[in-house]
C-alpha cells in the first residue's frame, strides 16, 4: 500500500474530507448521500485505485453502509476489496466479510473467513461484531 498523502497530500485530504462527509451521512442515515460521498472518494483515486492506503478504508465504508441497508451482495463486492486492501494484521476485514456471506446463507464461506480472522486475533477478533457470528463460528469450525 502507498501511502497517497506522500504523493498528494491535497488529493488526499480531499478524499478524506469526502469519506469523513460520508460517514457523517451514514450516522444521519442518510444513506444515499453518504454512498455518493465514497464513491466521488474512490473515484478520486489514481488508478489502480487498490494501492493506495485509502482504498480499504473508503472499501471498508461501502462494506458497512451496504451491510447496514441488508445490501449484501453489494456488501459483499466492497468487502472483497477491503480484504485485498486491509492491512496485514487486520482482522475486522474478515469478519465483516464472513457476516456478509453468513447473512447470505453461504455458510461454508463464512466459517472460512471467520476462521481466518479466529486464527489471527481469536475471540478478541470478534469483539464489536454481534455474537451470533462467534457462536456460529465455534458452532461450525471443524477442530
Amino acid at each position: 500500500m502507498e501511502d497517497l498523502s506522500d504523493s498528494n497530500s491535497e488529493l488526499s485530504q480531499k478524499i478524506v474530507d469526502l469519506v469523513e462527509s460520508g460517514n457523517r451521512l451514514g450516522i444521519q442515515d442518510k444513506n444515499t448521500y453518504a454512498m455518493e460521498k465514497y464513491n466521488e472518494a474512490w473515484a478520486l483515486l489514481p488508478a489502480p485505485s487498490q494501492k493506495w492506503d485509502l482504498a480499504h478504508w473508503i472499501a471498508s465504508c461501502n462494506t458497512n453502509l451496504f451491510f447496514k441497508i441488508k445490501n449484501y451482495p453489494e456488501a459483499k463486492k466492497w468487502a472483497i476489496i477491503a480484504i485485498e486492501t486491509k492491512p496485514t494484521r487486520a482482522t475486522s476485514s474478515f469478519i465483516i466479510f464472513a457476516s456478509i456471506c453468513y447473512e447470505l446463507g453461504e455458510k461454508e464461506l463464512a466459517v472460512e473467513y471467520f476462521d481466518k480472522a479466529f486464527q489471527l486475533g481469536k475471540k478478541r477478533a470478534f469483539e464489536g461484531f454481534d455474537n451470533k457470528y462467534l457462536s456460529f463460528y465455534l458452532d461450525n469450525i471443524k477442530v
